[in-house]
Protein backbone atom coordinates (compact mmCIF):
# COMPACT_ATOMS: atom_id res chain seq x y z
CA UNK A 1 0.00 0.00 0.00
CA UNK A 2 1.38 3.39 -0.96
CA UNK A 3 1.57 5.77 1.95
CA UNK A 4 0.89 9.47 1.69
CA UNK A 5 3.62 12.01 2.15
CA UNK A 6 4.65 12.47 5.78
CA UNK A 7 4.84 16.14 6.62
CA UNK A 8 7.89 17.30 8.60
CA UNK A 9 7.57 18.61 12.13
CA UNK A 10 8.35 22.31 12.24
CA UNK A 11 9.97 24.02 15.23
CA UNK A 12 10.47 27.75 15.65
CA UNK A 13 12.15 29.65 18.45
CA UNK A 14 12.64 33.34 19.17
CA UNK A 15 15.79 34.18 21.14
CA UNK A 16 15.42 37.63 22.74
CA UNK A 17 18.73 39.10 23.87
CA UNK A 18 20.04 42.51 24.85
CA UNK A 19 22.08 42.96 21.67
CA UNK A 20 20.44 40.57 19.22
CA UNK A 21 17.05 39.00 18.55
CA UNK A 22 17.08 35.82 16.47
CA UNK A 23 14.37 33.60 15.04
CA UNK A 24 15.26 30.03 14.16
CA UNK A 25 13.10 27.62 12.14
CA UNK A 26 13.94 23.92 11.91
CA UNK A 27 12.22 20.81 10.62
CA UNK A 28 12.37 17.19 11.75
CA UNK A 29 11.72 14.26 9.43
CA UNK A 30 9.26 12.04 11.37
CA UNK A 31 10.68 8.90 9.75
CA UNK A 32 14.44 9.44 10.04
CA UNK A 33 14.21 11.85 13.01
CA UNK A 34 16.85 14.02 11.32
CA UNK A 35 16.53 17.71 12.15
CA UNK A 36 17.70 20.49 9.86
CA UNK A 37 17.74 24.23 10.42
CA UNK A 38 15.98 25.80 7.46
CA UNK A 39 16.00 29.50 8.33
CA UNK A 40 17.60 31.94 10.75
CA UNK A 41 16.73 35.61 10.94
CA UNK A 42 18.26 38.15 13.28
CA UNK A 43 18.14 41.85 14.02
CA UNK A 44 19.85 44.36 16.29
CA UNK A 45 17.87 44.61 19.51
CA UNK A 46 16.52 47.96 20.53
CA UNK A 47 14.61 48.63 23.73
CA UNK A 48 16.28 46.07 26.04
CA UNK A 49 18.88 46.72 28.73
CA UNK A 50 20.54 43.96 30.78
CA UNK A 51 18.00 41.45 29.54
CA UNK A 52 14.98 43.52 30.60
CA UNK A 53 12.51 45.30 28.33
CA UNK A 54 12.69 49.10 28.61
CA UNK A 55 10.82 50.17 25.46
CA UNK A 56 8.25 47.62 24.27
CA UNK A 57 7.59 49.34 20.94
CA UNK A 58 11.26 49.16 19.97
CA UNK A 59 11.41 45.49 20.99
CA UNK A 60 8.36 44.72 18.84
CA UNK A 61 10.03 46.40 15.88
CA UNK A 62 13.22 44.38 16.44
CA UNK A 63 11.26 41.11 16.60
CA UNK A 64 9.46 41.92 13.36
CA UNK A 65 12.76 42.52 11.58
CA UNK A 66 14.14 39.15 12.72
CA UNK A 67 10.94 37.36 11.69
CA UNK A 68 10.91 39.11 8.30
CA UNK A 69 14.49 38.01 7.60
CA UNK A 70 13.72 34.38 8.45
CA UNK A 71 10.51 34.39 6.40
CA UNK A 72 12.25 35.77 3.33
CA UNK A 73 14.94 33.09 3.59
CA UNK A 74 12.39 30.26 3.54
CA UNK A 75 9.35 31.88 1.90
CA UNK A 76 7.26 30.93 4.91
CA UNK A 77 4.79 32.69 7.17
CA UNK A 78 6.02 32.11 10.72
CA UNK A 79 3.01 32.24 13.04
CA UNK A 80 4.17 30.50 16.22
CA UNK A 81 7.33 30.38 18.31
CA UNK A 82 8.79 29.37 21.63
CA UNK A 83 10.49 32.26 23.42
CA UNK A 84 13.91 32.21 25.05
CA UNK A 85 14.38 35.12 27.45
CA UNK A 86 17.02 35.91 30.05
CA UNK A 87 16.14 38.69 32.50
CA UNK A 88 18.30 38.79 35.61
CA UNK A 89 15.26 38.42 37.88
CA UNK A 90 15.67 34.64 37.86
CA UNK A 91 15.02 32.36 40.83
CA UNK A 92 16.57 28.91 40.95
CA UNK A 93 16.36 26.39 43.78
CA UNK A 94 16.22 22.65 44.47
CA UNK A 95 13.31 21.27 46.47
CA UNK A 96 13.04 17.81 48.02
CA UNK A 97 9.67 16.12 48.42
CA UNK A 98 8.40 12.74 49.62
CA UNK A 99 5.08 10.96 49.24
CA UNK A 100 3.62 7.73 50.56
CA UNK A 101 2.93 4.90 48.13
CA UNK A 102 1.19 2.59 50.59
CA UNK A 103 -2.59 2.37 50.44
CA UNK A 104 -5.22 0.85 52.69
CA UNK A 105 -4.35 -2.80 53.12
CA UNK A 106 -1.19 -2.46 50.97
CA UNK A 107 2.15 -1.61 52.57
CA UNK A 108 4.10 -1.30 49.32
CA UNK A 109 3.51 -1.32 45.58
CA UNK A 110 5.34 -0.57 42.29
CA UNK A 111 5.94 3.07 41.36
CA UNK A 112 3.92 4.25 38.37
CA UNK A 113 4.21 7.14 35.94
CA UNK A 114 1.24 8.72 37.69
CA UNK A 115 3.16 8.64 40.97
CA UNK A 116 6.02 10.53 39.33
CA UNK A 117 3.71 13.22 38.03
CA UNK A 118 1.83 13.44 41.34
CA UNK A 119 4.98 13.97 43.40
CA UNK A 120 6.10 16.76 41.06
CA UNK A 121 2.71 18.41 41.43
CA UNK A 122 3.05 18.19 45.20
CA UNK A 123 6.55 19.65 45.02
CA UNK A 124 5.05 22.54 43.07
CA UNK A 125 2.98 23.46 46.11
CA UNK A 126 6.13 23.85 48.16
CA UNK A 127 7.83 25.79 45.38
CA UNK A 128 4.99 28.30 45.27
CA UNK A 129 5.50 28.94 48.98
CA UNK A 130 9.17 29.75 48.39
CA UNK A 131 8.82 32.18 45.49
CA UNK A 132 6.19 34.33 43.83
CA UNK A 133 7.99 34.04 40.50
CA UNK A 134 6.39 32.30 37.56
CA UNK A 135 7.98 28.83 37.47
CA UNK A 136 9.03 28.12 33.90
CA UNK A 137 10.95 24.89 34.49
CA UNK A 138 10.60 21.94 36.85
CA UNK A 139 13.47 19.51 36.30
CA UNK A 140 13.43 16.27 38.34
CA UNK A 141 17.06 15.61 39.23
CA UNK A 142 16.61 12.22 40.87
CA UNK A 143 14.11 9.86 42.48
CA UNK A 144 14.54 7.31 45.24
CA UNK A 145 12.30 4.60 46.68
CA UNK A 146 12.39 3.88 50.43
CA UNK A 147 15.56 5.99 50.83
CA UNK A 148 17.38 3.79 48.34
CA UNK A 149 19.87 4.88 45.67
CA UNK A 150 19.03 7.78 43.36
CA UNK A 151 17.63 6.83 39.96
CA UNK A 152 16.35 8.78 36.96
CA UNK A 153 13.26 6.62 36.44
CA UNK A 154 11.76 4.76 39.43
CA UNK A 155 8.85 3.19 37.56
CA UNK A 156 8.36 -0.44 38.53
CA UNK A 157 10.39 -0.21 41.73
CA UNK A 158 8.58 -1.74 44.72
CA UNK A 159 8.31 0.36 47.87
CA UNK A 160 6.22 2.35 50.31
CA UNK A 161 7.73 5.85 49.88
CA UNK A 162 8.81 7.84 46.83
CA UNK A 163 11.17 10.83 47.10
CA UNK A 164 12.43 13.31 44.53
CA UNK A 165 14.67 16.35 44.12
CA UNK A 166 13.39 18.98 41.69
CA UNK A 167 15.18 22.00 40.26
CA UNK A 168 12.78 24.91 39.79
CA UNK A 169 13.62 27.91 37.61
CA UNK A 170 11.36 30.94 37.57
CA UNK A 171 11.13 34.54 36.44
CA UNK A 172 9.20 37.56 37.62
CA UNK A 173 5.73 37.28 36.12
CA UNK A 174 5.81 40.82 34.78
CA UNK A 175 8.98 40.11 32.78
CA UNK A 176 7.36 37.07 31.18
CA UNK A 177 4.19 39.05 30.51
CA UNK A 178 6.09 41.83 28.73
CA UNK A 179 8.04 39.39 26.57
CA UNK A 180 4.91 37.53 25.49
CA UNK A 181 3.13 40.81 24.78
CA UNK A 182 5.97 42.03 22.53
CA UNK A 183 6.02 38.76 20.59
CA UNK A 184 2.25 38.87 20.14
CA UNK A 185 2.32 42.47 18.91
CA UNK A 186 4.97 41.39 16.41
CA UNK A 187 2.48 38.82 15.06
CA UNK A 188 3.60 35.61 16.81
CA UNK A 189 1.65 33.10 18.87
CA UNK A 190 3.71 32.14 21.92
CA UNK A 191 3.82 28.38 22.49
CA UNK A 192 6.09 28.43 25.52
CA UNK A 193 8.83 30.30 27.37
CA UNK A 194 12.32 28.93 28.04
CA UNK A 195 14.93 30.58 30.23
CA UNK A 196 18.01 31.54 28.24
CA UNK A 197 20.34 29.68 30.61
CA UNK A 198 18.62 26.41 29.63
CA UNK A 199 18.77 27.22 25.91
CA UNK A 200 22.47 28.13 26.19
CA UNK A 201 23.32 24.79 27.79
CA UNK A 202 21.50 22.75 25.16
CA UNK A 203 22.96 24.92 22.41
CA UNK A 204 26.62 24.72 23.42
CA UNK A 205 27.17 21.47 25.39
CA UNK A 206 27.61 18.15 23.63
CA UNK A 207 25.63 15.07 24.67
CA UNK A 208 28.75 13.72 26.40
CA UNK A 209 29.33 16.98 28.28
CA UNK A 210 25.71 17.12 29.43
CA UNK A 211 26.11 13.60 30.79
CA UNK A 212 29.62 13.76 32.28
CA UNK A 213 29.32 17.15 33.99
CA UNK A 214 30.05 20.51 32.37
CA UNK A 215 29.32 24.20 32.68
CA UNK A 216 27.99 26.44 29.90
CA UNK A 217 28.89 30.13 30.27
CA UNK A 218 27.03 32.52 27.98
CA UNK A 219 28.38 36.08 28.11
CA UNK A 220 25.96 38.26 26.21
CA UNK A 221 25.71 41.99 25.83
CA UNK A 222 23.56 42.62 28.89
CA UNK A 223 23.65 39.44 30.97
CA UNK A 224 25.91 36.50 31.74
CA UNK A 225 24.50 33.05 32.50
CA UNK A 226 26.33 30.09 34.04
CA UNK A 227 24.55 26.74 33.66
CA UNK A 228 25.67 23.48 35.26
CA UNK A 229 24.67 20.12 33.78
CA UNK A 230 25.36 16.53 34.80
CA UNK A 231 23.65 13.23 34.18
CA UNK A 232 21.97 14.67 31.10
CA UNK A 233 20.14 17.27 33.18
CA UNK A 234 20.58 20.93 34.02
CA UNK A 235 21.29 21.01 37.76
CA UNK A 236 21.92 24.67 38.49
CA UNK A 237 21.96 28.15 36.96
CA UNK A 238 23.28 31.58 37.79
CA UNK A 239 22.63 34.94 36.12
CA UNK A 240 24.74 38.09 36.39
CA UNK A 241 23.43 41.52 35.26
CA UNK A 242 26.40 42.43 33.12
CA UNK A 243 28.13 41.61 29.86
CA UNK A 244 29.76 43.16 26.84
CA UNK A 245 27.71 46.36 27.00
CA UNK A 246 29.42 47.27 30.27
CA UNK A 247 32.77 47.21 28.48
CA UNK A 248 31.43 49.36 25.66
CA UNK A 249 29.94 51.78 28.16
CA UNK A 250 33.24 52.08 30.05
CA UNK A 251 35.18 52.89 26.87
CA UNK A 252 32.55 55.40 25.77
CA UNK A 253 32.53 57.22 29.11
CA UNK A 254 36.29 57.27 29.71
CA UNK A 255 37.20 58.40 26.19
CA UNK A 256 34.01 60.50 25.75
CA UNK A 257 33.19 58.91 22.40
CA UNK A 258 29.93 57.49 20.95
CA UNK A 259 28.99 53.91 21.81
CA UNK A 260 29.44 52.84 18.18
CA UNK A 261 33.08 53.97 18.23
CA UNK A 262 33.61 52.36 21.63
CA UNK A 263 32.26 49.08 20.23
CA UNK A 264 34.77 49.31 17.39
CA UNK A 265 37.68 49.81 19.80
CA UNK A 266 36.52 46.92 22.00
CA UNK A 267 36.64 44.54 19.06
CA UNK A 268 40.05 45.73 17.88
CA UNK A 269 42.06 44.85 21.00
CA UNK A 270 43.02 41.48 22.45
CA UNK A 271 43.10 40.70 26.15
CA UNK A 272 46.48 39.08 25.50
CA UNK A 273 48.25 41.68 23.38
CA UNK A 274 52.00 41.21 23.06
CA UNK A 275 54.07 43.95 24.77
CA UNK A 276 55.45 45.22 21.47
CA UNK A 277 51.89 45.88 20.20
CA UNK A 278 50.68 47.92 23.18
CA UNK A 279 51.89 51.16 21.63
CA UNK A 280 50.04 50.59 18.35
CA UNK A 281 47.56 53.31 17.51
CA UNK A 282 43.88 52.86 16.71
CA UNK A 283 42.39 55.66 14.67
CA UNK A 284 38.96 56.66 13.44
CA UNK A 285 37.23 59.86 12.39
CA UNK A 286 34.89 61.64 14.78
CA UNK A 287 33.24 64.96 14.02
CA UNK A 288 35.41 65.39 10.95
CA UNK A 289 38.59 65.09 12.99
CA UNK A 290 40.90 62.08 13.51
CA UNK A 291 40.67 60.40 16.91
CA UNK A 292 43.74 58.41 17.97
CA UNK A 293 44.17 56.12 20.98
CA UNK A 294 46.74 53.43 21.76
CA UNK A 295 46.01 49.75 22.28
CA UNK A 296 47.35 50.06 25.82
CA UNK A 297 44.91 52.87 26.61
CA UNK A 298 41.94 50.79 25.45
CA UNK A 299 43.15 47.69 27.30
CA UNK A 300 43.44 49.76 30.46
CA UNK A 301 39.68 50.27 30.23
CA UNK A 302 38.61 46.87 28.89
CA UNK A 303 40.64 44.53 31.10
CA UNK A 304 39.32 45.63 34.53
CA UNK A 305 35.70 45.18 33.47
CA UNK A 306 36.28 41.78 31.83
CA UNK A 307 38.20 40.62 34.90
CA UNK A 308 35.37 41.79 37.15
CA UNK A 309 32.78 39.78 35.22
CA UNK A 310 35.10 36.82 35.03
CA UNK A 311 36.55 36.63 38.53
CA UNK A 312 33.73 38.12 40.61
CA UNK A 313 30.91 36.09 39.07
CA UNK A 314 31.88 33.38 36.59
CA UNK A 315 34.75 31.79 38.52
CA UNK A 316 32.99 31.65 41.94
CA UNK A 317 29.87 30.17 40.34
CA UNK A 318 31.87 27.49 38.56
CA UNK A 319 33.74 26.68 41.78
CA UNK A 320 30.37 26.26 43.49
CA UNK A 321 29.24 23.76 40.86
CA UNK A 322 32.58 21.92 40.99
CA UNK A 323 31.77 20.88 44.55
CA UNK A 324 29.38 18.28 43.10
CA UNK A 325 32.13 16.63 41.08
CA UNK A 326 34.87 17.06 38.51
CA UNK A 327 33.83 18.90 35.37
CA UNK A 328 34.64 17.52 31.94
CA UNK A 329 34.55 20.95 30.28
CA UNK A 330 33.75 24.63 30.66
CA UNK A 331 32.18 25.93 27.46
CA UNK A 332 31.97 29.65 26.67
CA UNK A 333 29.48 31.20 24.25
CA UNK A 334 27.99 34.61 23.56
CA UNK A 335 29.53 37.56 21.78
CA UNK A 336 32.15 38.37 24.45
CA UNK A 337 33.49 34.80 24.41
CA UNK A 338 34.40 35.26 20.76
CA UNK A 339 36.41 38.42 21.39
CA UNK A 340 40.17 38.45 20.92
CA UNK A 341 42.12 36.86 23.73
CA UNK A 342 39.13 35.84 25.84
CA UNK A 343 39.67 32.10 25.49
CA UNK A 344 43.34 32.58 26.40
CA UNK A 345 42.17 34.18 29.66
CA UNK A 346 39.77 31.29 30.24
CA UNK A 347 42.44 28.67 29.57
CA UNK A 348 44.81 30.27 32.07
CA UNK A 349 42.11 30.50 34.76
CA UNK A 350 40.96 26.86 34.92
CA UNK A 351 42.57 23.44 35.08
CA UNK A 352 39.39 22.04 33.53
CA UNK A 353 39.45 21.96 29.71
CA UNK A 354 37.77 24.99 28.15
CA UNK A 355 36.47 25.53 24.64
CA UNK A 356 34.48 27.99 22.58
CA UNK A 357 30.83 26.97 22.43
CA UNK A 358 29.82 27.13 18.81
CA UNK A 359 26.28 25.82 18.20
CA UNK A 360 25.86 22.09 18.81
CA UNK A 361 24.20 20.28 15.88
CA UNK A 362 24.63 23.46 13.88
CA UNK A 363 26.04 22.02 10.65
CA UNK A 364 22.90 23.00 8.73
CA UNK A 365 23.05 26.60 9.91
CA UNK A 366 23.68 29.35 7.38
CA UNK A 367 27.29 30.62 7.56
CA UNK A 368 26.37 33.86 9.34
CA UNK A 369 24.74 31.94 12.23
CA UNK A 370 27.49 29.46 13.08
CA UNK A 371 29.29 31.60 15.64
CA UNK A 372 29.17 31.24 19.42
CA UNK A 373 26.71 34.16 19.66
CA UNK A 374 24.03 31.90 18.11
CA UNK A 375 24.44 28.98 20.53
CA UNK A 376 21.44 29.92 22.67
CA UNK A 377 19.31 30.34 19.54
CA UNK A 378 20.10 26.82 18.33
CA UNK A 379 19.64 25.66 21.92
CA UNK A 380 15.92 26.40 21.71
CA UNK A 381 15.48 23.71 19.06
CA UNK A 382 17.81 21.27 20.85
CA UNK A 383 15.88 21.78 24.08
CA UNK A 384 12.52 21.17 22.38
CA UNK A 385 13.82 17.99 20.76
CA UNK A 386 15.13 16.72 24.10
CA UNK A 387 11.87 17.61 25.82
CA UNK A 388 9.92 15.80 23.12
CA UNK A 389 12.07 12.67 23.48
CA UNK A 390 12.15 12.72 27.31
CA UNK A 391 9.01 14.54 28.48
CA UNK A 392 9.40 13.37 32.10
CA UNK A 393 12.81 15.04 32.41
CA UNK A 394 11.97 18.59 31.28
CA UNK A 395 8.69 19.77 32.72
CA UNK A 396 7.08 23.17 32.21
CA UNK A 397 4.58 23.98 34.98
CA UNK A 398 2.65 26.58 32.97
CA UNK A 399 3.02 25.75 29.28
CA UNK A 400 3.86 22.05 29.27
CA UNK A 401 2.55 18.71 30.45
CA UNK A 402 1.91 19.93 33.99
CA UNK A 403 -0.45 22.65 32.78
CA UNK A 404 -4.07 21.83 33.61
CA UNK A 405 -6.26 20.80 30.69
CA UNK A 406 -8.96 23.21 31.80
CA UNK A 407 -6.53 26.11 31.49
CA UNK A 408 -6.55 25.79 27.71
CA UNK A 409 -2.77 25.56 27.36
CA UNK A 410 -1.11 24.41 24.17
CA UNK A 411 -0.09 20.77 24.47
CA UNK A 412 1.94 20.06 21.35
CA UNK A 413 5.54 21.11 20.62
CA UNK A 414 4.85 21.19 16.88
CA UNK A 415 3.17 24.50 16.00
CA UNK A 416 2.59 23.80 12.32
CA UNK A 417 1.27 20.28 12.86
CA UNK A 418 -1.75 21.61 14.75
CA UNK A 419 -2.39 23.08 18.19
CA UNK A 420 -4.47 21.40 20.88
CA UNK A 421 -6.53 24.07 22.62
CA UNK A 422 -9.94 23.94 24.20
CA UNK A 423 -12.83 24.87 21.92
CA UNK A 424 -14.04 27.65 24.18
CA UNK A 425 -10.60 29.25 24.04
CA UNK A 426 -10.24 29.33 20.27
CA UNK A 427 -11.12 33.01 20.20
CA UNK A 428 -8.53 33.89 22.81
CA UNK A 429 -4.98 34.92 22.04
CA UNK A 430 -1.95 33.20 23.62
CA UNK A 431 -1.61 35.96 26.22
CA UNK A 432 -5.17 35.43 27.43
CA UNK A 433 -4.73 31.64 27.52
CA UNK A 434 -1.43 32.06 29.33
CA UNK A 435 -2.85 34.08 32.20
CA UNK A 436 -6.00 31.96 32.35
CA UNK A 437 -3.58 29.15 33.15
CA UNK A 438 -1.93 31.17 35.88
CA UNK A 439 -5.26 31.76 37.57
CA UNK A 440 -6.31 28.13 37.36
CA UNK A 441 -3.07 26.21 37.71
CA UNK A 442 -2.68 26.60 41.43
CA UNK A 443 -6.22 27.34 42.60
CA UNK A 444 -7.90 24.40 40.90
CA UNK A 445 -5.16 21.84 40.31
CA UNK A 446 -2.87 22.33 43.26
Amino acid sequence: MRRGKVEPIIWSGLDIGTRKISLIVAETDPLSQDTQVIAVGSSRTRGISKGEIRDADLVVESIRKAVDEAEKAFDLNVRDAFLSIGPTSVSSFILEHKCTLSEEGITERPVTGKDMKDIIREAMKGAREITEDLLLHAIPLAYSVDAGPSVKDPRGALGSELATEVLFIGLAEEEVRRSISCAEKAGLNVLGVIHKSIASAFGSLSVEELEDGAVAVDIGAGTTTVTYARGGQVRGVGVFPGGGDLVTQDISEVLTIPASKAEYLKREVSLFESPEDLGDELEFEMGGEPFVVTVQDVLGIVSPRIEEIFFRFIVPKIEEFEQEGTLSAIVFSGGVAGSKGFMDLASESFETPVRLGEPVKGTSLPPHARGCEFSSTVGIVNYLLERDNNPDNLLEPVFGALAPEEAGMIKTPSPWKGKLVKKENEGKGPMARFFDALRNAFSELF
